[in-house]
Formats: C-alpha cells, sequence, structure tokens
C-alpha cells in the first residue's frame, strides 16, 4: 500500500464538514498519487489535487491566480471550464475577469447544485498585498470568498456516492500571508501544512530507482533491505522533489556512490573532509590535543574518541536518526582550564585551521526571542530575509566545529531548539530551508557548580582548588542536573567533560608553553632571540606569580605572562634599543634605593655567526 500524505487524509475525513481548505507549507513539491487513484507516481501539487478530486466525483475542477484568471491545463475535453463559467455567471472565452468579478464568481459557482465543483486558488496570498494593511477592495476580495465557503452548496458528484460539498482550496507558501480574521475563527476552513516526505514514503520512492544502482544486483535481499532503509536515514528532511533529483543523477551508481551524492547535494560541496583525514593524525589525536590543552587528559582523550567515531562514520549509529551531528560535547568546570582551547585545538588538528571553529558566546543570547537571532526571525518580522546567525553559519561551513560558550548563560528557550538539532541533526530556519549539522561536532562549555556571582558583583567559589577530581565531577553533576532539563543532557550522554583545576605542576607547563610561543613569534617576525633560563630570577619571579593566581586558570597564567614579561620586551621593542639578529637574555632582578621593585636585566649581544660578543649592556625598567 502507497503512502498517504497526512494532508489528503485530513481532507478525506473533513471535506464532507469543511467548505475551504488552506494548503501551506510544502506546496512546490511533487506528490505521491496513491493507489486508490492512480498507480505510484510524482506528479506536482495541481495535477495531484485535479487527480484526487476528479477521483472524488468531482465534475468540475477549476484552478485560478490573478495572473492567468480561470484555468485546467489536465482536462483533455476543455468542458470543465465551460462548466465552470456558466455556473458562475461568467462570459466564456471573454477577456480574463477583474479579481472582485472573479471571486463573486466563484461564489455563484459554489452556490450552484447541478455538479460537484472545486476550484484552486494558487499563490492565494498574492491576492492582496500586505495582511496588516488590507485596502478597502483587498477586503471585499477575502469576504467574498469566505461567503464562497459559508455559503457553499452539496452538488452532484461523478461516483456512487452521489453527493459532495463543493470546495475551494487556497494554496499559499504561509498562512500567515493572509489575515488572521479571515481563517481563524471560521467554521467551514481548515488550515492544512503540507510536510516533507516521510520515512515510508521516501522508502517508496527511493525502491522505485532502486534497480538503478550498479551493485543492486550484487546484494543479497537483507544487504538491500538495510541499503534502503540506510538511504532513507539519509534523506531525512528531503522533499520529494530533491529526493527525485539526486536519485535520478545516481543512474548507474554505486549505493556509496549515491551516499556520497546525498550528502554532497545536502551541503553543496563534493569534497568530504573527515573522509580526508590522515589516520596516522587520527590515531596521534589525544598526543597532539595534549600538547595544547595541560593537564586535562581526561578531556583530551574524550575529545579524541568523539573524532575518532566521526572519522570512521561511527558517530551515532545507535540512534534512528543517521542525521545526528558527528559529535557531541559538555565541557564543564572551572574558568581558564582549557574548554575553549579543546575546541581551538580541534579545529586546527582536524581541519587544519582554526577558522573552522565557529563560536557563540551565550552570554549574547539571554534575552527572550534570543533564538530569532541565533536561528532567525518568524515571516513579517524584522530581519526575517536576514537569517540567523547559527544558521547562515552553517550552511556556509556545513564541516565545523560549533563551540557555544557558557551555555548556561542563554535563554531557556534556546536549549529547547537544540533539542531537535541534538536528535536529528537538522534545523528548519526562518526561511523554510533546512539546515543540517550531521558532519558538524557541537561543544558546550559551562562554569555551573565552581563558583557563583554574588548580588555586589563579586565571585563566590562554591568547591575548593583542593578538593579531588571525584568531588569536583560529583557537584558540578548535579549543579548541571538541577539546573537543566533531563531532555538536554540525555541527548549528551556520557559526553559531559569535567575539567579539573589548574595545578602548579599545570601552571609552569602552561608558562612554559606561552614563553617558548612569544620567543618563537619574535625570533621568526623580528629575528631578535630572546631567551630567559629556567634558574634566572625573573622565571622564578614569572612561575611564582603564576603559582598565586591559580583561581583564573590558565587565563591567570596569560595575564602574568602578558603583565610581566610581554609588557617589558614591548617597552623595549618600541624604543628602538635592539637590532636585527640581537640575542636578548632576561637573567635577574634588581633592587634599588632599598626598595624592592621588579626590575629586568637584559644582556644585548651581537647574534651574527662567527662575531665576538659585544660587552654585555644593562637595560633597567620597573613595572
Amino acid at each position: 500500500m502507497l503512502e498517504t500524505a497526512q494532508w489528503r487524509e485530513a481532507i478525506n475525513t473533513y471535506r464532507s464538514i469543511q467548505k475551504m481548505f488552506i494548503l501551506e507549507g510544502n506546496i512546490t513539491d511533487l506528490q505521491m498519487v496513491t493507489e486508490d487513484m492512480e498507480c505510484g507516481e510524482l506528479v506536482d501539487l495541481d495535477e495531484y489535487l485535479h487527480i484526487y478530486l476528479r477521483s472524488q466525483g468531482y465534475h468540475t475542477v477549476v484552478f485560478y491566480n490573478r495572473i492567468d484568471g480561470f484555468y485546467n491545463y489536465y482536462d483533455d475535453s476543455g468542458h470543465m471550464l465551460d462548466d465552470f463559467y456558466t455556473q458562475a455567471q461568467l462570459q466564456a472565452g471573454g477577456r480574463k475577469p477583474d479579481i472582485q468579478t472573479s471571486m463573486n464568481g466563484i461564489r455563484n459557482a459554489l452556490r450552484a447544485q447541478q455538479h460537484a465543483t472545486a476550484v484552486i486558488i494558487k499563490m492565494a496570498g498574492q491576492l492582496i498585498g500586505s495582511a496588516e494593511h488590507l485596502s478597502s477592495e483587498e477586503i471585499e476580495y477575502l469576504s467574498t470568498l469566505m461567503l464562497a465557503a459559508n455559503e457553499a452548496q452539496t452538488a452532484k458528484a461523478d461516483n456512487k456516492e452521489g453527493w459532495a460539498n463543493n470546495l475551494i482550496f487556497l494554496v499559499t507558501n504561509k498562512v500567515q500571508e493572509l489575515p488572521a480574521w479571515f481563517y481563524r475563527y471560521s467554521p467551514y476552513i481548515k488550515v492544512l501544512t503540507l510536510e516533507p516526505p516521510r520515512e515510508k514514503l521516501r522508502q517508496q520512492i527511493i525502491g522505485a530507482y532502486q534497480e538503478n544502482f550498479s551493485d543492486w544486483e550484487t546484494l543479497d535481499c537483507k544487504a538491500q533491505e538495510k541499503m534502503i532503509h540506510h538511504l532513507v536515514g539519509q534523506t531525512d528532511g528531503f522533499t520529494c522533489v530533491e529526493l527525485d533529483s539526486v536519485l535520478s543523477l545516481c543512474a548507474g551508481e554505486s549505493f556509496k556512490g549515491v551516499e556520497e551524492k546525498i550528502r554532497a547535494y545536502r551541503h553543496g560541496r563534493k569534497e568530504n573532509p573527515w573522509q580526508e583525514l590522515d589516520r596516522e593524525k587520527i590515531w596521534n589525536l589525544a598526543e597532539e590535543l595534549s600538547a595544547d590543552v595541560i593537564g586535562q587528559p581526561k578531556a583530551v582523550q574524550a575529545a579524541a574518541d568523539v573524532v575518532t567515531r566521526a572519522a570512521a562514520g561511527m558517530a551515532g549509529l545507535q540512534h534512528s536518526s543517521a542525521s545526528r551531528p558527528r559529535g557531541v560535547l559538555l565541557l564543564a568546570g572551572p574558568t581558564g582550564t582549557g574548554k575553549t582551547e579543546l575546541a581551538k585545538s580541534l579545529a586546527r588538528t582536524v581541519f587544519g585551521s582554526e577558522n573552522a571553529l565557529i563560536r557563540f558566546d551565550m552570554s549574547e543570547y539571554s534575552q527572550p526571542h534570543s533564538d530569532q537571532r541565533l536561528l532567525g526571525a518568524p515571516p513579517g518580522y524584522v530581519g526575517y530575509d536576514a537569517g540567523g546567525e547559527l544558521t547562515n553559519a552553517v550552511k556556509a561551513h556545513p564541516f565545523s566545529i560549533l563551540l557555544f560558550d557558557e551555555i548556561e548563560k542563554a535563554n531557556a528557550g534556546i536549549l529547547d531548539k537544540f533539542l531537535q538539532i541534538l536528535d536529528d541533526g537538522r534545523m528548519t530556519d526562518s526561511k523554510g530551508e533546512t539546515v543540517y549539522f550531521s558532519e558538524s561536532i557541537l561543544i558546550f562549555t559551562s562554569n555551573l557548580g565552581v563558583s557563583r556571582t554574588l548580588p555586589d558583583g563579586t565571585r563566590e567559589m562554591l568547591v575548593d582548588s583542593s578538593a579531588s577530581v571525584d568531588d569536583l565531577e560529583r557537584i558540578i553533576v548535579e549543579q548541571l542536573h538541577k539546573s537543566w532539563r533531563p531532555e538536554f543532557l540525555n541527548r549528551i550522554g556520557n559526553n559531559i567533560i569535567i575539567f579539573d583545576f589548574i595545578h602548579e605542576q599545570q601552571a609552569k607547563l602552561i608558562l612554559d608553553k606561552q614563553i617558548k610561543q612569544i620567543c618563537d613569534n619574535l625570533a621568526e617576525q623580528r629575528h631578535i632571540f630572546v631567551s630567559m633560563p629556567q634558574e634566572s630570577a625573573v622565571y622564578r619571579f614569572l612561575l611564582n606569580s603564576c603559582c598565586n593566581n591559580l583561581e583564573f586558570g590558565g587565563r591567570g597564567v596569560g595575564n602574568v605572562v602578558e603583565h610581566d614579561f610581554i609588557t617589558p620586551l614591548s617597552r623595549e621593542l618600541s624604543r628602538g634599543s635592539w637590532q636585527y639578529g640581537d640575542r636578548v637574555i632576561l637573567e635577574q632582578l634588581l633592587t634599588e634605593n632599598c626598595q624592592s621593585r621588579l626590575t629586568y636585566s637584559i644582556v644585548k649581544g651581537s647574534a651574527k655567526e662567527g662575531e665576538a660578543w659585544r660587552k654585555p649592556i644593562v637595560l633597567k625598567y620597573s613595572r
């Protein structure tokens, strides 16, 4: 038995009660003609309505739009228009009647009882300008249609049932294109939304093309069934037009080739970065990430596992939807512990550039209606045509790392939107376009459970840095479950990763890494070679300052480095004291005038090979 569209089932149910149906949504799609009408084939909506209504005994089926007037391109005899013009009391064969005359004609035709009549008004929203600002003429058009629905009679049908309600169909992209007073309160008007094809229908369409696959005959029945099921999952959210177009292009392709074409159609690009990943890089991913994210081995390994599953095409295979994101992580824990850095490192390692990281600071989406900024405003609202920041970004960069920083600060309504993304891997934006997240990795970060902001603006720590990792994890997870809906956390599952505090050992490693990076950049960009021996007083001072600032984690280390290392170096560079090729050694602290203050002793000399060192020059400056 062929799949029957839900909206058609609704028409079957209500056409003996309602006199007008407003069809909105997926109106430009192809429709499957069902078994009780004709053999299963895809046709456009106009032809579908013609076939369906004729099968239900409607003698006269006509279409109308304000450009062409009345027509029916599927009536081979040409009698339908003549019969309609007679019932409508319009002059047949004359010039196209104006809109009001046409509406009056529809009203007359639906009051007649000689023949069951159905009128389909295409582009119904174009009958008027704006639903909020109607002219008196436009109000008259719509009022006439309402009267036509109210007055529509039961007429003689061409089938065994004998009688049927005369009907009006209004076809429009969105019901909001019509004023609410027109359709909301009438007992004779039913609004029906045409959805994209359901799973069963997609299965039927794919099955009709199955013999076009080059390796179809080589598969046994079980493998064939599995292949069809897989493609059905891959085409979730596709319209019949999209599905028919893609499958038509796949004639002679293998099953794998069909899958790749579907993926390319979804995202608008042929290459698949996930398949191009270096296997050796994936194998050593945890080691590479550890070089960037210091002191968080559990988080690093969890992220590496997510990417490994994604690269192997094994992500989400246990779920019914094949379109779920490639991976999802919730990184929670103290500030400055490397959560954001892990996301950056993943983008660099997996996709070769930090530009593959798309970051959203969720504190910017804390207000009501922030979801409209993220996903796009509804039709009729300011910014509707612009789309949403998230949906636009994913459409432009489908293969990416999506970072939602400090997700706890987002408006509660936004978390509800993520439920569909995490489940189905897709979202329909405000313009009605489907955006796919199936090639992305989603990373959420949160500081919940670690501290809280007091009314006076100060921050109170809820857990001490001396707490064990197990205690820290327990406290944070408890807070997450108190603050967020279980539906959201359940979709993340075991991918909730708790970051530990930065301790002295990790602070030293972060300090060494940042100093090395600064010195390497100076050598590469300015050809000035700066070094700082770890036994020097300057290094010991920096390390001690970092260890006294562990509350802020890695950011605290960065603040110390910026204030006590980069700033003094910048002063000397701005003075022009150092020349191309100079070697600068930072080595000691000086005390002047019996007062202790930090000064740097910088030994300056030539770094040119074979040249004797000049007498050192001591440069002093205070912080």
